[in-house]
């Protein structure tokens, strides 16, 4: 899937319309918003014994991967005034943020790739949105 300006706000906002098919009160919370990080990491912590299952179909990892990326990507963008650099291969896509005198990239969809492959601890997306808030205002 080749990303790009206009359909990473598309793919993201697909993510909310799937979750609100299914529970609307959780779909109110995926507003693009600094707490709305908190209902993505809810939703991955639902699937967390379903991802750790080595029978699980990888196609599932990868669509969770993509749909939450670009969610989470584009709440870091509209917070934190991050940009996106698309590459190629949608998973080197990257978000980068003014910061000292070159920028700060970050990747969400490898930060995914970690989150659903090796679990919650030191991988939780809270912890690293705010993390990253407190890197760009404090340096």
């Amino acid at each position: 899937m080749k990303l790009d300006e206009n359909n990473v706000r598309d793919y993201a906002e697909s993510l909310v319309a799937q979750v609100r098919a299914g529970d609307d009160e959780m779909a109110s919370r995926l507003d693009f918003s600094e707490r709305s990080v908190w209902a993505l990491e809810a939703l991955i912590r639902l699937s967390d014994e379903k991802f750790a299952d080595p029978t699980t179909p990888e196609r599932g990892k990868e669509l969770t991967v993509f749909y939450a990326g670009c969610y989470l990507g584009e709440t870091l963008s509209r917070n934190l005034s991050g940009v996106w650099r698309f590459a190629d291969d949608y998973a080197q896509s990257s978000v980068v943020f003014p910061f000292g005198d070159g920028g700060l990239q970050v990747f969400p969809f490898q930060k995914l790739i970690k989150r659903v492959t090796d679990g919650a601890k030191g991988n939780d997306l809270v912890d690293y949105f705010e993390g990253l808030k407190t890197q760009i205002t404090t340096g």
